[in-house]
């Protein structure tokens, strides 16, 4: 099955399974991310003051409809001079990641996912996944889903080591869910046609923030912003991050 034919019939899936006790949420979200005041430690504890001091997206919900959705899913960022940082919580209690090597293709499993659009018109947008393994994929577009079929896979986000997962993977007593945690260099979106700037106070770009989720059923996926069609590559369906602050 192609990717794009996998996420229609992993959105469908998810569809027929959430939650409707809910009114769902289709409106574009919008978080403001504070700047960081110390340093972060990339461990996938997620206790640092920085963390604490930053607030939780809404709870993920289900991509085709926006009503609420398992596995349980949000999110936490923050930003300095160098940096941005992402922080995500996913309780889940069936967890399979065992794909290795370069650029391994992770939405075929459990992972985490950001779609970042610097300048927010949909093209030279960045993908980045990680997965409760530890493992990492990363990758650039020109504009939607082009080039086929995964984007420029050589663009390199510099992630290595800047990454960390706590959590049960493939317990013999059941899975619990899993904390990530990334820090992303701003010259890694210094790429493409229209290389990006870090942001100053006051900026906008727009984000996607996903959670890839397989179960015994099948294969599925929430989101932050809801794309609400069977493709999380919807740049127009990216939610506003905004940089605020201390």
């Amino acid at each position: 099955m192609s990717r794009g034919r996998w996420w229609v019939a992993g959105a469908l899936l998810l569809s027929a399974a959430g939650c409707t006790c809910a009114e769902p949420r289709t409106d574009l979200p919008r978080y403001e991310a504070r700047r960081a005041s110390a340093a972060v430690t990339i461990d996938g504890r997620l206790d640092d003051a920085v963390w604490d001091d930053a607030p939780w997206t809404e709870p993920f919900v289900n991509t085709m409809t926006g009503a609420p959705a398992h596995p349980r899913s949000r999110a936490k960022l923050a930003w300095d001079a160098d940096y941005l940082y992402a922080a995500f919580e996913v309780e889940d209690d069936y967890l399979r990641a065992d794909l290795t090597g370069h650029d391994p293709h992770l939405w075929t499993q459990d992972t985490v996912e950001l779609m970042i659009d610097p300048d927010g018109d949909g093209l030279n947008y960045f993908e980045l996944q990680l997965a409760p393994s530890g493992e990492t994929f990363d990758t650039r577009y020109d504009s939607r889903r082009i080039p086929q079929p995964f984007g420029h896979v050589g663009w390199d986000s510099e992630l290595h080591g800047e990454v960390a997962v706590r959590g049960t993977l493939n317990d013999e007593d059941g899975d619990e869910g899993y904390t990530a945690e990334l820090r992303i260099p701003w010259e890694a979106f210094a790429a493409g046609q229209t290389p990006a700037e870090p942001p100053s106070a006051g900026d906008t770009w727009r984000l996607a923030l996903y959670v890839l989720d397989i179960h015994p059923e099948g294969q599925g996926g929430v989101g932050w912003s809801p794309p609400l069609i069977g493709d999380f590559h919807v740049p127009e369906r990216f939610g506003h991050l905004v940089f605020a602050g201390p």
